[in-house]
């Protein structure tokens, strides 16, 4: 059999990040009410009350779009942004135990747009809105010294679009759900051995003998 051998050896120099703390950590909150008596409107032309009696035929969704209105992933349409750093990072004990670890304290903030859709499932018919910016603000605490940076990835979204009519004032709320991934860490040059390979015959079955069982 003829193996692939290896013909030279270089050494290359890559950028790595060097983890020091790791969380996944979900995020839940509100995002918009949309009142019938406000000036925003959103809900405008929709009666809220009539949907609500006929919930087989009528939902409302949500979803993350960009400045035109198109849908997008999240990890491209939502802009990350940490408003503390390493300098301002105040630090925590998790309680008063010596030996346990001091943590930081970090304010990520997270911007995107979203837009609401109105189906009707009978005709397939879709209303669409105009594109709503959105800022979330969050805390995090993780190992995260001096010179460190924050990287957060964010691996999911979920919305949750509740309409209400109570004594005939319409209500449109906007919940989000968010799964992400925080890493603090540093960029950090190392050095890798890397070889270059030939390559071999291809193998035919006749050349290969199996053993019974």
């Amino acid at each position: 059999m003829n193996k692939a051998l290896s013909s030279s050896h270089q050494t290359h120099c890559i950028n790595a990040f060097h983890v020091y703390d790791w969380i996944q950590k979900k995020y839940e909150g509100e995002l918009d009410v949309f009142r019938s008596n406000g000036t925003d409107g959103i809900i405008s032309g929709i009666n809220l009350c009539d949907l609500l009696l006929q919930r087989n035929r009528f939902f409302i969704e949500a979803m993350i779009v960009d400045e035109n209105g198109c849908p997008i992933s999240p990890e491209r349409g939502i802009t990350i942004t940490e408003l503390t750093n390493s300098m301002t990072r105040s630090k925590k004990r998790l309680n008063d135990e010596e030996n346990c670890p001091v943590l930081h304290r970090a304010v990520i903030q997270k911007q995107g747009q979203y837009l609401l859709t109105l189906v009707d499932k009978t005709t397939g018919q879709i209303c669409r809105s105009n594109p709503i910016p959105f800022t979330i603000r969050e805390t995090v605490y993780l190992y995260a010294p001096l010179d460190t940076t924050i990287q957060v990835d964010v691996t999911s979204v979920e919305f949750n679009v509740a309409p209400s009519c109570i004594n005939n004032v319409q209500e449109l709320r906007v919940e989000v759900s968010i799964c992400q991934s925080i890493t603090s860490g540093y960029a950090k040059t190392i050095e890798i051995e890397g070889s270059y390979i030939t390559t071999r015959e291809d193998l035919r079955p006749s050349h290969c003998k199996h053993k019974s069982c």
